[in-house]
Order: structure tokens, then C-alpha cells, then sequence
């Protein structure tokens, strides 16, 4: 459950190994904002498929962006479907071809 906030909109989002905190604040995000996250709680899953969101990249291990060949981040072994709703449930990211600690995402709408 969460609460509503009173604070006004955000440049940046970090969700860290605590759920869902993109979906529950991304009201709360500029369009334009981004939204960092890893996906251990299947956080940046959930921002991957959501149509608020636009996946711009990855923070590489060097701490720096990296923005191209990145579709094989949620991409899964021999290309099956992704289910959300299995995600949710779980409250665990799935395991992709490709992953990396952090994620980068822009809020459009």
C-alpha cells in the first residue's frame, strides 16, 4: 500500500531493491524525468513494457551510460513472453539474455 505524497514533480527516480517504486511514483516524475532502477524486484520490467515509460539504456559497469545494442536486455532465452503478471506476483524481475545493475528509463506521458 502507499500514500499519497505532497510534493511536486520530480526531475529523478531511484528505485533500489524496493519493489515496484516506479509504478507507485511515477505520477510524481516529470515527463522528461528519468527513472533509474535495477531489477531485482522486477522494477524495471514493469518500466520496460509501460507506456509511460521509454527505455533509453543502462548504467554500464563503469558507471557510464550505455544507450546502444541494448535490446537484448529484456529479451528472454529463445525469445518466450514475458509475463507481467507473473512478475507482479513474484515481485522478481525474470532472468534475460542480458542484464545489467541499473536501468534507465524516460518518462513520456
Amino acid at each position: 500500500m502507499s500514500k499519497a505524497l505532497e510534493i511536486d514533480p520530480v526531475d529523478l527516480i531511484i528505485s533500489q531493491y524496493a519493489g515496484f517504486v516506479g509504478q507507485a511514483t511515477k505520477k510524481y516524475l516529470k515527463t522528461g524525468g528519468i527513472l533509474l532502477c535495477n531489477d531485482s524486484h522486477g522494477d524495471a520490467t514493469l518500466a520496460r513494457f509501460d507506456h509511460d515509460f521509454e527505455f533509453i539504456g543502462v548504467m554500464g559497469m563503469d558507471n557510464k551510460i550505455i544507450n546502444a545494442e541494448v535490446d537484448e536486455y529484456f529479451t528472454l532465452p529463445k525469445n518466450k513472453n514475458i509475463d507481467l503478471g507473473k512478475v507482479k506476483e513474484k515481485m522478481k524481475g525474470p532472468r534475460y539474455k542480458q542484464s545489467a545493475e541499473n536501468y534507465l528509463f524516460r518518462k513520456i506521458k
